[in-house]
């Protein structure tokens, strides 16, 4: 996925959550395919979602084949990778931004993690520390 200057903007929309979710299970798909999916649970438009899956190709979130009558689709990126790289790159970017009050709603929520997950953060920490040394 490639890196914005503003990870804001790299954000995933509601529809482009939702498509980005049926494609990540149904891997190898087209927008008829996909379509149908969202279409069982509200009102959504053919062409709306092959706007949405166009637009998530360009974004390099989406492959497309388009060597059949119908384009097939499937993810450029696992969601997990996807997740990771997006955590990542909005926490960055508001610790650069926005330091005391994006550490102190970290502080805040690190009460609300696992054991594994607080000591992973004070590894991340120390090492942190002594890099700075």
């Amino acid at each position: 996925m490639a890196r914005r200057n503003d990870p804001i903007e790299a954000l995933l929309g509601p529809l482009e959550q939702d498509v980005m979710d049926v494609v990540w299970r149904l891997g190898d798909t087209t927008v008829r395919e996909v379509h149908g999916e969202l279409a069982a649970t509200r009102s959504i438009a053919y062409t709306t979602v092959m706007t949405t899956m166009t637009r998530l190709a360009s974004k390099g979130l989406l492959a497309r084949d388009t060597a059949g009558l119908a384009h097939r689709y499937r993810p450029a990126v696992s969601r997990d990778h996807y997740a990771r790289d997006t955590v990542e790159d909005v926490l960055s970017w508001l610790l650069d931004r926005y330091p005391e009050p994006a550490a102190a709603y970290l502080a805040d929520v690190v009460d609300d993690v696992d054991d594994v997950t607080l000591d992973e953060l004070r590894s991340a920490v120390s090492r942190r520390r002594t890099q700075e040394r």
